[in-house]
């Protein structure tokens, strides 16, 4: 007679794994349990994690109901372990899914509703796993370019506030400042140290926090130019201009000898390192040198 999931141990182990005779599997997919256990091993499949015995960890779960429970059927037992498995599988459906940059490094991101994030060099953007459609709410650090499909309810979470998406092209940078850009549409920002208060921002406005001093600024620029390869900076503090060049070289700035609350004019390429040097240390009048990867700054 042919062995089922209610009389042999070793059939959902075998089943998973992909061992099942043709007459075995045609049964099995007949019963109401095969449709409950073919959305947990597929939802599984899609998870990182470290590599499980399924039969031995079946058996095990087994052997301790029949230790506590001697008379207890076996397809009740079964039951049992499925629900186990969907209590493991609603963690796991609550994590994350995380995409990083390293330094110098970009990627572009297609979201399940069309949405493209362009993150930035070393920078991470994270949402949930499963069902992120029902609450598109993404997590970021660092530094993205977002193009959000229109009618999206979509938010963006950042250490200083919370962007909602009223339109469709805008730029976050959070890193030792914030910066919000909005370069299409609309967006609503609100901070997280005054959350009664927001801003809506259009077209070609933005929002800068440093040290929690807000100002809003105007800008010009029709996309972000790291894009396209490059930092600009107008009037702004030297701290800030050697944060951006770590971003893009893997490299570290010894400045104790220096003024790093000086203003800088002026822009980078990212695709090489002396030139980016030149373009921002000679024209302040600062000497460097480099010693592995650390540069030595001197005036």
């Amino acid at each position: 007679m042919m062995k089922n999931y209610d009389n042999d141990d070793t059939f959902l182990g075998r089943w998973i794994a992909g061992e099942l005779s043709d007459e075995e599997l045609i049964a099995f997919k007949k019963t109401e349990t095969y449709k409950q256990f073919k959305l947990i091993n597929r939802e599984s499949q899609l998870l990182d994690g470290p590599d499980i015995d399924v039969e031995k960890a079946l058996h095990d779960v087994k052997q301790k109901l029949k230790q506590n429970k001697p008379k207890t059927i076996r397809l009740w037992q079964t039951i049992t372990v499925a629900a186990m498995l969907i209590i493991a599988l609603g963690v796991f459906f609550n994590s994350s899914k995380t995409y990083t940059n390293a330094i110098g490094e970009t990627q572009t991101i297609v979201l399940e509703d069309g949405s493209k994030v362009h993150l930035n060099a070393n920078s991470s953007l994270s949402l949930k796993r499963f069902f992120w459609s029902n609450n598109k709410t993404v997590n970021l650090d660092g530094e993205a370019y977002f193009i959000v499909t229109k009618n999206n309810d979509f938010k963006v979470k950042t250490s200083k506030g919370i962007v909602k998406v009223l339109g469709t092209k805008f730029n976050i940078k959070d890193r030792s400042y914030f910066e919000l850009k909005c370069y299409e549409g609309k967006v609503k920002f609100s901070q997280l140290s005054d959350a009664s208060s927001s801003k809506i921002l259009t077209q070609g406005m933005q929002i800068i926090i440093d040290d929690n001093l807000v100002e809003d600024v105007l800008f010009k620029e029709e996309s972000p130019l790291w894009r396209k390869g490059v930092s600009k900076f107008d009037e702004q503090p030297l701290h800030l201009v050697l944060e951006e060049l770590t971003q893009y070289f893997d490299i570290t700035f010894d400045a104790h000898n220096i003024n790093k609350n000086r203003l800088f004019s002026g822009s980078f390429n990212h695709n090489d390192l002396d030139l980016a040097l030149k373009a921002t240390l000679i024209p302040m009048g600062i000497n460097y040198k480099i010693e592995k990867q650390t540069i030595i700054l001197s005036e």
